[in-house]
């Protein structure tokens, strides 16, 4: 029996073993891969990242956008939607960044029987690739693309997408609801729920502490995920400033362009000592800055269905 060939095309995936930007992508091509699935994955390039890779059995295949590499601004970074509401350089690269995604998926397509799209706009783009080669189109849609169907341009175009998919999955039965209300028919709509790896258990928090340098004693919050406008972290700042008696400590596992002004406002606020800015952390290394915490906090002002949050309940938080 031949095995199934998957193309996944996507907008973010790690760029190196241990990157937090779409692990999730990756963990599901590495399950579909375990099953004896042949998996090939297609995702935006970055400068200095190689254009062709495998994690572990998972091929991936990174499309050139704009040269040279190393001014590749729409991708990456803080996101898509924070690098074309911040960069120029972004939104005047949009076109380039369609057509090489296009192109680039209308040759993975050629060697798939099945393609699977994360993120409303690869669905147009697994639409236009699979026009020559028809493949059957299944689209995974999150909270941050669901919170675009209300009104204006956009919406009118997600909800076509989401028409001329044959399968859209959706992480929750709230956004298979907001589905069904853009008129998706709902046996369209498959609802699978975002797994959680089993490398997320309790741990040992005395062990993790002292492997961190972090305090024995004390609160320790975290927070893990890009330091981007839409987390938030302002608010949690503002929050930390505003706590009476002894303030915990609050870490920030990951990294984005917000950090500079973090740090400004941290030290205007007086809250040097209670904040800490961890850096980006490999994603094998998450579970155990879990373990050390005592809680997780998540200050996003729009989230569909976190992992952060389903991996922080795993670890016993």
């Amino acid at each position: 029996m031949s095995r199934l060939r998957v193309g996944m095309l996507t907008t973010g995936f790690p760029r190196f073993e241990g990157d937090l930007f779409g692990t999730f992508v990756l963990e599901l091509a590495r399950e579909l891969a375990g099953s004896g699935a042949a998996v090939e994955v297609l995702a935006p390039h970055e400068g200095g990242v190689a254009t062709r890779e495998t994690f572990g059995a998972v091929a991936v295949r990174r499309f050139r956008y704009f040269w040279p590499a190393k001014r590749q601004a729409v991708a990456y970074g803080g996101g898509i939607p924070t690098n074309l509401r911040t960069r120029w350089a972004a939104r005047l690269q949009v076109p380039f960044f369609l057509l090489g995604f296009w192109w680039s998926a209308f040759k993975l397509v050629r060697r798939a029987q099945v393609v699977h799209c994360h993120w409303t706009i690869t669905g147009l783009v697994g639409l236009l690739a699979t026009r020559l080669w028809r493949r059957p189109l299944v689209l995974s849609v999150r909270g941050s693309d669901i919170h675009l169907v209300d009104k204006g341009l956009l919406a009118v175009l997600h909800r076509r997408i989401y028409g001329w998919m044959d399968a859209v999955v959706a992480v929750s039965e709230d956004i298979a609801t907001k589905l069904g209300q853009c008129g998706v028919p709902r046996d369209k709509v498959i609802v699978v729920p975002n797994g959680v790896d089993s490398r997320f258990q309790p741990g040992d928090r005395a062990a993790a502490r002292r492997e961190f340098d972090l305090p024995a004693e004390g609160r320790v919050v975290l927070f893990v995920g890009l330091l981007v406008p839409v987390k938030g972290l302002e608010l949690l700042v503002e929050a930390l400033s505003l706590l009476e008696g002894e303030k915990p400590l609050c870490l920030l596992v990951g990294s984005g362009p917000q950090q500079e002004s973090l740090e400004r406002t941290a030290a205007e606020l007086g809250l040097t000592d209670h904040l800490r800015f961890v850096g980006r952390r490999p994603s094998d290394e998450i579970p155990r800055w879990m373990a050390a915490a005592d809680l997780l906090v998540l200050s996003s002002l729009s989230e569909g269905r976190p992992n952060v949050v389903l991996e922080a309940q795993a670890c016993g938080l």
